[in-house]
């Protein structure tokens, strides 16, 4: 289980930004011209939530965290980002002013 460090109402200083490269392609139905389909991007994302587990391989995110008792118990809409397409990875701070 991952468990948030400190103060639950300051979770919000343990969310990231993480910007990475995603594989494009596929979503056109029926036939296409070589040259449309030689000229698939590769998209850039953003993805924002609670990193809840990485290693060499991968980093997954989770944006959706069900908290009891200072404990992330549940999560959802989950993506495991394999590291080789991370571009950054960024804590993001809120202003309490």
């Amino acid at each position: 289980m991952y468990r948030i460090q400190g103060d639950v109402s300051k979770m919000e200083r343990k969310l990231f930004l993480v910007v990475w490269r995603d594989a494009c392609g596929g979503s056109s139905t029926g036939w296409r011209d070589m040259a449309e389909v030689c000229n698939q991007k590769i998209a850039t994302v953003w993805s924002c939530g609670l990193i809840v587990h990485e290693d060499d391989d991968r980093l997954v995110i989770c944006p959706h965290i069900i908290v009891e008792n200072g404990e992330a118990v549940e999560g959802d809409a989950e993506l495991a980002i394999p590291k080789d397409w991370v571009v950054s990875k960024r804590e993001l701070f809120i202003d309490e002013q």
